[in-house]
């Protein structure tokens, strides 16, 4: 939800073309499971992040409404206070996302 209490709208993305959305609903929700949860029961849609949904889609569980608009990126930012000494457990834990960030791009479909 942004400032104003509303959902925030939808970005789709195609060789440099952005396709803003608007979103409205009688339900809305912030929680991914809960979200995942009524598009399986079949009383909704949502944007959700490729990868983490790849098994349903290959099921046809999910269905990709727009397979041509995947340009858009998933950023993924740690901020910590030192550039040259990050605390053990913050360099431990970018390093660990970094690993997981690469296997996931190797995957097929990726």
């Amino acid at each position: 939800m942004n400032a104003e209490r509303r959902p925030y709208d939808w970005e789709f993305v195609c060789g440099g073309k952005v396709l803003p959305v608007e979103t409205r609903g009688a339900l809305t929700f912030t929680d991914p499971k809960t979200m995942l949860a009524e598009c399986l029961a079949g009383t909704g849609i949502a944007q959700v992040i490729g990868w983490g949904v790849r098994a349903l889609l290959e099921s046809g569980e999910l269905v990709d409404l727009f397979p041509d608009w995947h340009g858009e990126l998933f950023p993924l930012f740690a901020f910590h206070p030192s550039r040259k000494y990050p605390p053990a457990k913050v360099r431990a834990f970018t390093e660990y996302c970094i690993e997981i960030l690469g296997r996931l791009n190797r995957l097929p479909g990726a």
